[in-house]
């Protein structure tokens, strides 16, 4: 009869992955799992205006962490070289062109630096592809986020942190993103890895965290990469009708709550307030991007270099200056201009190719692989999507989250991935 891998085969395929893991990767696992659960911890530690300095802060640190790590290992294993170095060769480029606007200093080079430690945590996974696998990938996202997510529920249910929970991240909207791809990786842990009750249960946690810093943006996301899970996993229409079960479960929860039903109600207006400030999210976002225009138009080729539009001090008449844009393709226009903007949209469009391209390959599934590819897919319309209206790829955690599990399933080798696991005779 039909059934899973047995328990005798999945020891015989984790004892074969080890004996072909080096003890450098078996090293790896723990260096990821302590980097990310320290950054993820100490988020909210970061001065407010620590993209203003060019100080080396722990953050920083783990940055540089990344980077040498990386380097190391590409010399050594020489996977994936050619992309790296394009990678880093467009963010040198763009951080130069910053220089050349703003001036040398730490501050101007910070945030090309902190894009490069998002390509070395993306080149360190898919060099220890015998190690860091996708499920193991997805559970150093769920450490990552668990006490967060613990942290956001005590704020709720005690009145405290800002005006909404946020956990230990520097923003609830930052928070919100990154129990979205931990809720997501948890629901795929669950229904594609052996269905384990406490991934069950995470997902409804990290679920709950999401619903509890009130964010209508991660709201948004989380539903939409629920509802692509569902639509794009192979299986009958009741396979593909849980996720967006489950998605329809959350924004019905969300609007349930009274501080939900009433941020909508707020959130939606475009009001200009009666001291000439934006009176909401909406109405502030507009606004933002309506001075944006201008600035890109002055460099509009090139733009003005990585960073410029955080780092530029606010004024008496332009109190909006310095802040987060909350929409990263403008971000990216001001910063890189039209031909920069559009090498990271090719780019994009050539890694969504690639895990297509992954989902097509058939062959026999080790247990852990399923769906692998559909999974990473829906990370990247998260983000894609979460990038229309918040800064989703200023924050570090949410870049660590998504480059892991991206580079995980890239890593997978053509025959584990592409369709369900033959079935075994008993």
């Amino acid at each position: 009869m039909s059934a899973w891998p047995s328990q005798r085969d999945r020891l015989s395929s984790w004892r074969r992955s080890l004996d072909a893991t080096s003890g450098v990767d078996l090293l790896l696992v723990p260096f990821l799992a302590v980097m990310l659960f320290v950054r993820v911890l100490t988020d909210d530690r970061s001065a407010p205006n620590s993209r203003h300095t060019g100080s080396l802060n722990l953050s920083g640190a783990i940055a540089v962490l990344f980077m040498l790590v990386a380097a190391g290992l590409l010399l050594r294993r020489r996977q994936g070289v050619l992309p790296s170095v394009l990678v880093v060769l467009w963010l040198s480029i763009w951080t130069a062109i910053a220089v050349n606007t703003s001036g040398a200093s730490g501050e101007t080079v910070r945030e090309g630096v902190r894009e490069v430690s998002v390509v070395a945590l993306f080149v360190i996974v898919y060099n220890a592809r015998g190690a860091v696998t996708l499920p193991i990938a997805s559970r150093l996202v769920q450490l990552a986020s668990f006490i967060p997510a613990l942290v956001a529920l005590y704020q709720l249910v005690t009145f405290t942190g800002m005006n909404r929970p946020y956990g230990t991240f520097a923003h609830p909207d930052s928070a919100a993103m990154s129990f979205a791809i931990a809720a997501t990786a948890s629901l795929w842990l669950y229904l594609d890895n052996g269905r384990r009750r406490f991934d069950a249960l995470l997902t409804a946690i990290f679920a709950a965290a999401l619903i509890a810093t009130f964010s209508i943006d991660g709201l948004i996301t989380l539903a939409a990469m629920l509802t692509a899970f569902g639509v794009l996993r192979p299986g009958s229409l009741t396979v593909k009708l849980g996720p967006c079960a489950i998605a329809a479960v959350v924004v019905l929860a969300f609007f349930a709550t009274p501080l939900g039903s009433q941020r909508i109600a707020s959130e939606s207006s475009t009001k200009i307030g009666t001291t000439g400030e934006p009176d909401s999210s909406l109405a502030w976002r507009l606004k933002k991007w309506k001075t944006l225009i201008p600035v890109w138009e002055q460099s509009p080729v090139f733009g003005q270099g990585l960073g410029t539009t955080t780092t530029t001090e606010n004024s008496p008449g332009n109190r909006l200056a310095g802040k987060p844009p909350h929409n990263e393709y403008l971000r990216y226009l001001v910063e890189t201009g039209v031909i920069g903007l559009a090498i990271l949209l090719a780019a994009v469009a050539l890694l969504i190719r690639g895990l297509v391209r992954k989902r097509r390959i058939p062959g026999t599934l080790d247990e852990g692989t399923l769906n692998a590819p559909t999974f990473a897919l829906v990370i990247v319309l998260g983000c894609l999507v979460n990038s229309l209206v918040d800064n989703t790829l200023l924050d570090s955690p949410t870049c660590y989250a998504a480059a892991l599990i991206i580079a995980a399933a890239l890593a997978l080798p053509g025959s584990e991935v592409g369709q369900a696991p033959k079935p075994q005779t008993a």
